[in-house]
């Protein structure tokens, strides 16, 4: 945890430059491949104010390819290559009606509870930053809520840093083990809910709101840390953002926390994104 001198000064500049509307987090670009300097330069101001910017595209083409070469662009080039991407390691969100993404939640048109990416992961191989493409928006829903996981650590911290020490301890969440009828697909994973960058001291966070499938450490300080939690991002009045991506626009963020509603596909409008997820941060300069 910050000392209490060193966090003062970052909690100020940090609620201070948080943005208040969804709009600010918008920046229009070229395209995927088509980024000015100008451009990237804006989308990397945003991202140090929120974790997280929004992109905006008037030239609408994507593709796996042309996802991977704008997150190069700001320094992602170390991909999750997990269960179900792609073997370039981007993945399509889209309804699987068979096959292993029929098994999970993001490839199905249920509600995703609040999460950051890749929560299951060891931490060799913590999502840091994820790039969210839309390509084709469902026929209704499919809205994504967003917070920076900085400002859910600097509410809780300021309700009762024992709340923090209490998502720090290492721990505080485990992910049972994934299994199939051949056995196991991946180990089980404990670990803190907020930890921190050798290098930069940076926030990271790992979360989910799901109700199975994941043990938390049985203490009060966790439960009632949790509780705060939920409040927090339950909060009508509060700093989450919501925002619908549309065709040709799209998220990258440091990994925030997020959200989304269930949606439903028509015959015109079948939703199709494309995720890339990484091992690197969002360069800040």
């Amino acid at each position: 945890m910050m000392n209490e001198a060193s966090y003062r000064q970052w909690r100020k500049s940090r609620l201070e430059s948080y943005p208040r509307r969804v709009e600010e987090l918008l920046v229009e670009i070229g395209g995927l491949r088509s980024v000015s300097e100008a451009e990237r330069a804006e989308i990397k101001a945003t991202c140090r104010r929120a974790n997280m910017a929004i992109y905006r595209c008037r030239d609408n083409f994507a593709d796996r390819a042309a996802v991977r070469k704008f997150a190069s662009g700001f320094g992602l080039t170390r991909l999750d290559h997990h269960l179900c991407a792609n073997d370039d390691g981007v993945s399509e969100l889209s309804v699987a009606p068979e096959g292993v993404r029929s098994g999970y939640v993001p490839y199905s048109n249920r509600s995703l509870s609040w999460h950051t990416d890749g929560y299951y992961n060891v931490k060799s191989q913590q999502v840091c930053a994820v790039v969210l493409h839309c390509v084709q928006t469902a026929e209704a829903g499919g809205q994504n809520a967003l917070l920076d996981a900085e400002i859910a650590y600097i509410l809780l911290r300021d309700r009762d840093p024992r709340l923090i020490t209490a998502l720090e301890h290492p721990e505080c969440m485990t992910i049972p083990a994934n299994t199939d009828a051949l056995g196991e697909i991946r180990p089980a994973v404990c670990g803190p809910v907020f930890s921190y960058a050798a290098d930069s001291g940076a926030i990271h966070m790992r979360f989910s709101a799901r109700k199975k499938n994941i043990r938390w450490r049985d203490d009060n300080m966790t439960r009632v840390a949790r509780a705060a939690l939920a409040e927090i991002l339950a909060d009508e009045n509060g700093p989450v953002l919501r925002y619908r991506l549309g065709p040709g626009e799209g998220l990258i963020a440091n990994n925030v926390l997020h959200n989304r509603t269930s949606f439903e596909d028509g015959s015109a409008h079948k939703r199709l994104l494309y995720r890339a997820r990484f091992f690197d941060r969002i360069e800040s300069s």
